[in-house]
């Protein structure tokens, strides 16, 4: 069972998520709170929840801060925000802060109940909405921080779809199976934070990645 912690100001909008967490045989509220201070009074009271969803803004603090403080008392939490805001300095700043997610309160339902899986599960959760933001943000870093991520096979498959490869031809390339390229692609787009291959490969051609360049031995340019 996967604990969560749910912190929204808004009446309404804390019983929606408190019902549809409560939906997911899997998952289980573990406390809700209004704001900042009441969501600090649950760390003496909840054993070690495993996600909290924090709204952006609350009345006596901020999502990020809280976030990060929480963090601090259960260093296994992750962490997404669920907001109406969609700013991109705010969605990075939350995600360099060391969050874990940010979504905006537009997701379908069900998109919300694979963020908190994803997240529980130890991976980037970024929406759709947002996404964007995080892939130009990365694509302005250099290679060493955009993909630094990745391990060296993922590297190759990345590049090889950059090429514009398909699946089959990427792994008749590699010697691996149809089904191994897929599994580690979607891996990439939980490490990357990114939602979809588009995205991922949008990332790779803006890190130098494609024509060879890591097969060659010729190291990716630095944008």
């Amino acid at each position: 069972m996967i604990d969560v912690l749910v912190v929204d100001d808004h009446p309404i909008v804390l019983a929606g998520l408190t019902a549809l967490i409560g939906s997911d045989p899997q998952l289980s509220v573990a406390g809700t709170a209004r704001t900042a201070a009441e969501a600090r009074e649950l760390v003496g009271r909840i054993e070690h929840p495993a996600v909290a969803v924090l709204d952006l803004q609350l009345p006596d603090g901020d999502g990020i801060a809280l976030g990060m403080e929480l963090k601090q008392s259960w260093p296994a939490l992750r962490v997404l925000i669920l907001t109406m805001h969609a700013d991109e300095a705010t969605v990075i700043q939350s995600l360099a802060s060391g969050l874990d997610g940010y979504l905006l309160k537009d997701a379908d339902p069900e998109d919300v109940l694979a963020a908190v899986h994803s997240a529980a599960g130890g991976s980037m959760v970024v929406g759709r909405s947002v996404s964007g933001f995080v892939v130009a943000a990365a694509a302005s870093a250099p290679r060493s921080d955009a993909l630094s991520v990745l391990d060296a096979r993922d590297l190759e498959i990345l590049e090889l779809m950059v090429d514009g490869l398909p699946t089959s031809q990427v792994a008749a390339r590699l010697y691996l199976a149809p089904k191994t390229i897929r599994n580690r692609m979607s891996e990439m787009l939980g490490k990357l934070g990114v939602a979809s291959r588009d995205e991922a490969i949008a990332l790779g051609r803006a890190a130098g990645l494609g024509s060879g360049r890591l097969r060659s031995g010729q190291p990716p340019r630095t944008p």
